[in-house]
């Protein structure tokens, strides 16, 4: 991951584009915490990145229940950040140059306040604080380049 300096002053890298960065097979693993339903639901998965989309797929553990699970997003690629649009092509968020960065999205009345941190080439993380009528979860998600080694 080439990234800028962050508000800490960490030592940066030479930039090169965060959508050329991220691209390449990912391992998942996430875990949310579903406040509304009393719950805690358990992800794992691939993801893959390209210069214009984000695709991920896995299982879904609920319980002793497991259910396919995907998403995806387009990503739109800017002068120094990268727009994470939904399929239909909607704003979600914008990623910038940074090793940690926090956004925001309103969904309705749902808000979604997000951390970003990007641990070096090979592994980042993401979370999620969901709040809203519809909505009350809290997610971790971790990702590791695909390249054989296991997410402990």
């Amino acid at each position: 991951m080439y990234l800028t300096e962050d508000a800490a002053g960490a030592d940066a890298r030479p930039w090169q584009s965060i959508a050329d960065s991220l691209a390449g097979d990912w391992t998942v693993r996430r875990t949310m915490i579903d406040f509304l339903a009393g719950a805690t639901y358990n992800f794992t998965g691939n993801a893959v990145v390209t210069a214009d989309a984000f695709t991920e797929r896995g299982v879904m553990q609920i319980g002793a229940h497991a259910m396919p699970a995907s998403r995806a997003y387009r990503l739109e690629r800017r002068d120094r950040s990268i727009r994470i649009l939904r399929a239909d092509g909607s704003d979600f968020i914008e990623l910038e140059p940074k090793a940690t960065q926090i956004v925001q999205h309103h969904c309705g009345a749902d808000v979604y306040a997000g951390r970003f941190l990007f641990r070096g080439p090979d592994e980042w993380a993401e979370a999620w604080r969901v709040k809203g009528p519809r909505k009350n979860y809290a997610s971790l998600s971790r990702f590791r380049r695909l390249d054989g080694k296991d997410l402990t």
